[in-house]
């Protein structure tokens, strides 16, 4: 299974490498996937995407102050 963040804020979007997890076949466990560690230029979103299979996580948006 291949994951990836996607930042998005005022230096644009930003699409972080492919990384990933493996998951045997019928397993029902838990998981983690990398922290992502990103200090934002201004207000925006994040968005952790896995590609295969494929399934989006809602962006989250986030207020700098």
């Amino acid at each position: 299974m291949t994951y990836q963040w996607i930042r998005k804020d005022s230096n644009g979007t930003q699409v972080q490498p492919l990384l990933s997890i493996v998951v045997a076949a019928g397993d029902t466990g838990a998981h983690s996937v990398a922290t992502d560690q990103w200090i934002p230029a201004s207000n925006g979103s994040e968005q952790l995407v896995f590609n295969n299979p494929s399934f989006a996580v809602a962006p989250q948006s986030f207020t700098c102050r």
